[in-house]
């Protein structure tokens, strides 16, 4: 994370969106949620936050709360040092986002 503090709503926002994710992958058989995985992974990597347990509703949506985590991260000012850091994290939760959609889409059709 490059020593720089993210505020608690974007790691809230991210726990919440792999909580969702991760009950979906249990009930859906075929592996299709693995496609999200490395994005997932890369944003975590990024946030610098190891896993943690989620205990709230499993009813949101986790591409919209990708997103929102995105938006955050996009108002967070850094050094410029860090602007890098803030643009890949905001791109990783992105990316997370569409993975998801692309995800949600196929189970749809």
């Amino acid at each position: 994370m490059n020593n720089l503090e993210v505020p608690t709503r974007v790691i809230e926002l991210v726990v919440e969106a792999e909580a969702i994710v991760e009950a979906s992958e249990a009930k859906a058989p075929g592996g299709r949620w693995a496609m999200t995985a490395f994005s997932r992974f890369r944003s975590l990597q990024l946030l610098g936050e190891p896993y943690q347990p989620y205990d709230g509703d499993l009813d949101g949506d986790p591409a919209e709360l990708y997103e929102q985590a995105a938006s955050e991260i996009d108002q967070l000012d850094v050094p410029i040092d860090h602007l890098s850091w803030r643009l890949a994290l905001a791109d990783a939760l992105r990316s997370a986002a569409a993975d998801v959609r692309m995800v949600q889409d196929a189970y749809d059709v």
